[in-house]
C-alpha cells in the first residue's frame, strides 16, 4: 500500500486543493472541507493506483508527479490514453456509484495523489449545489476532448494523431525553454507507440520526420517543440 514518505497536514493539503481548477472558484469554508476529508499518500514510479480495489470510489488530484491513464485489452495490448500532471483530478466519475469505464491509473513518474472519498466529495457538492455546476463543465470539457481525440484516432492519418499528441501533451507537461517548449517528463518511443497504437518503428519515423521539419528536437527521451503552430496545423488538416 503507498504511504507518503511525510506528513501531509491539513494546510498543505488545502494548498493542493487550491491549485486544482476544478476548485478554482469554490468557497473557502468548502475547500476546507474537503480537505479535511483528503488524504495524502506517495507512488512510486510504476505502481498502480488503485490495484488492490480497482473499483474504489475515490477521486484524486496530483499534487506531484505524472500519472498514466490506460485501458489493456484481454490479449495484453495496453493503449495509453493519456498522461496528467500536477493540479489534475483525475477518476472524478467514480462519483457515479458503478463507473462504466474501468480506466488503470499508474504513477509514470514518482507522485504524490490527494485522495477524495466519492460519498464525502458527494455531501459537500449537495450541501452547495451550486458546485455540482463544475462538476458537470469539468465533465462536458472532458467529453469534448474524448470526442476530439476519438475523431483524429479513427479519421486522421498517424501523422496527424502524432501532431495532435505532441500538441496536447506540450500543452499539459510544456516548459518554455530557449529552444521551445519542452515535455517536462520522459517519453520513450514505447510510451508514444502505447498511446498511438503503433510501433517504435513506425514512432521513429514520424519523429524524425518532424524533426526534420524542425518542428521538434529529440534528445533521448526527451521531446522540444520548436513549432507548436505547425503541430496544431498538421492535426487540424481535414
Amino acid at each position: 500500500m503507498a504511504t507518503d514518505q511525510r506528513a501531509w497536514s491539513r494546510e498543505d493539503r488545502l494548498a493542493v486543493l487550491r491549485l486544482c481548477p476544478l476548485f478554482a472558484g469554490w468557497p473557502e469554508a468548502r475547500l476546507a472541507d474537503l480537505a479535511a476529508i483528503s488524504r495524502a499518500e506517495h507512488y512510486s514510479r510504476g505502481a498502480e493506483i488503485f490495484a488492490r480495489d480497482p473499483e474504489k470510489r475515490e477521486a484524486f488530484v496530483i499534487a506531484a508527479g505524472e500519472i498514466e491513464v490506460s485501458r489493456g485489452s484481454a490479449a495484453g495490448r495496453k493503449f495509453v490514453l493519456s498522461l496528467q500532471g500536477p493540479h489534475e483530478i483525475l477518476a472524478i466519475v467514480r462519483l457515479l456509484a458503478e463507473p462504466p469505464i474501468h480506466y488503470v491509473y499508474s504513477a509514470y513518474e514518482d507522485s504524490v495523489l490527494l485522495h477524495l472519498p466519492c460519498d464525502g466529495l458527494a455531501a459537500i457538492l449537495d450541501a452547495e449545489p451550486i458546485l455540482w455546476r463544475d462538476i458537470a463543465l469539468l465533465m462536458c470539457t472532458r467529453q469534448g476532448d474524448s470526442l476530439r481525440q476519438l475523431n483524429i484516432q479513427k479519421l486522421g492519418s498517424l501523422e496527424q494523431r502524432m501532431a495532435a499528441t505532441l500538441a496536447d501533451l506540450s500543452r499539459i507537461h510544456g516548459i518554455a525553454g530557449e529552444r521551445g517548449i519542452e515535455l517536462a517528463l520522459r517519453l520513450p518511443q514505447e510510451q508514444l507507440g502505447a498511446m498511438l497504437g503503433v510501433t517504435r518503428q513506425s514512432v521513429n519515423k514520424l519523429l524524425r520526420g518532424f524533426e526534420e521539419a524542425h518542428m521538434i528536437a529529440v534528445d533521448y527521451n526527451r521531446i522540444t517543440i520548436r513549432d507548436p503552430a505547425a503541430l496544431d496545423a498538421i492535426a487540424a488538416q481535414d
